[in-house]
C-alpha cells in the first residue's frame, strides 16, 4: 500500500534518454544523474583572471580584475587587465577575449556571451 508522502527504500530508476532528444538539435542536454552542480560568479572570475595571464603581454589588473554575471548557462564578463608597452592594446584585448571565452566555457561548461575589456595600465 502506497501513502502519499511516504518514505520508500527504493530508489527512482534512472531514466534513459530517447535517441530522438539526444539528436532533436544542437542545443539538446541530457540532466546529469546525479544531481545540478551550480558554479558561483566567484569562480567564474577566478578561471578568467588566470586565464587573462596565460596571453603574452596582459594579466589581470591588480585589484578587482574580473566581475562575472552568470544567468542560467549564460555568462557575461568584465574584464580590467594591464597591457604591456608598447604592445598593440586592441591586439592584446582581443587575444585575451578570444582565449579566456575558450577557457571559461572549457572549464564551466557555460556559454560566455560577452566580455568587456577595460585596460587599466600599461606596464612597462
Amino acid at each position: 500500500m502506497n501513502v502519499v508522502g511516504a518514505r520508500s527504500d527504493t530508489v527512482p530508476q534512472h531514466r534513459v534518454p530517447s535517441p530522438r532528444s539526444e539528436s532533436s538539435g544542437r542545443h539538446a542536454r541530457t540532466r546529469d544523474p546525479g544531481g545540478r552542480v551550480d558554479i558561483p560568479g566567484s569562480v567564474i572570475e577566478r578561471a578568467a583572471s588566470k586565464a587573462t595571464g596565460d596571453i603574452s603581454g596582459a594579466r589581470a589588473a591588480r585589484s578587482r580584475s574580473a566581475r562575472a554575471s552568470v544567468s542560467g548557462e549564460v555568462v557575461l564578463l568584465r574584464l580590467r587587465i594591464d597591457v604591456d608597452y608598447p604592445r598593440s592594446v586592441t591586439r592584446v584585448a582581443g587575444a585575451v577575449r578570444e582565449h579566456v571565452k575558450k577557457q571559461v566555457e572549457r572549464i564551466t561548461g557555460k556559454q560566455v556571451h560577452h566580455i568587456d575589456i577595460e585596460i587599466a595600465e600599461l606596464v612597462r
